[in-house]
């Protein structure tokens, strides 16, 4: 009897759980996926993504991540420079024909206190997927002009050019191993 209840609380607590968490878009217009990297050791190309859409599951009783999973088109990289563009979506950096979707889908999420957490996931670019850990900080809740309520968020993390076997043919003289995400979000309750 004491494990059927406790199986049944347990059960109970899991649902409450989800129950809880809400589903959330992203609203593009308030939202930057970019990123920086070394060029020549000596100063930062930085960059972005255009095209880009993710499913979140956030709860804001918690202030805790219960999914998240985004596809960004690499394809729709932006440096500012066309023919820079058109390069990094060749073969030797994006391979953008082959491998159109560069993906992360949270596996954990490790809530620091109400504003920050740890983030870890998955991240598939180019062929290879890694794990990866990005700080998050929430900035806060708040409704829209439409009774909606939204969310933003920031993420930020480091990833190694050769864990993922990207741009293996350059030089870390020409462009550097770590490449830094910053990642700008804000999400509207579906």
């Amino acid at each position: 009897m004491k494990k059927v209840l406790f199986s049944s609380l347990v059960a109970i607590s899991v649902l409450s759980t989800s129950i809880l968490a809400k589903e959330y878009n992203l609203d593009n217009v308030h939202t930057d996926v970019g990123f920086k990297i070394k060029h020549l050791q000596i100063s930062n190309v930085k960059g972005k993504f255009n095209d880009y859409s993710a499913m979140i599951d956030f709860d804001p009783t918690s202030s805790e991540f219960k999914k998240l999973e985004a596809i960004i088109k690499t394809a729709s990289i932006n440096t500012d420079n066309q023919s820079r563009d058109e390069h990094l979506r060749q073969d030797d950096f994006f391979k953008a024909k082959k491998y159109p979707d560069m993906t992360f889908v949270m596996k954990k999420y490790e809530k620091v206190d109400n504003q920050k957490g740890k983030m870890t996931g998955v991240l598939t670019l180019a062929g290879v997927s890694k794990n990866i850990t990005l700080d998050t900080e929430i900035g806060g809740m708040a409704k829209g002009k439409d009774g909606k309520e939204r969310v933003g968020f920031s993420l930020n993390g480091k990833i190694k050019r050769s864990d993922f076997k990207f741009a293996s043919g350059t030089s870390a003289l020409t462009v550097g191993e770590d490449i830094y995400l910053n990642i700008e979000v804000e999400a509207i309750e579906k």
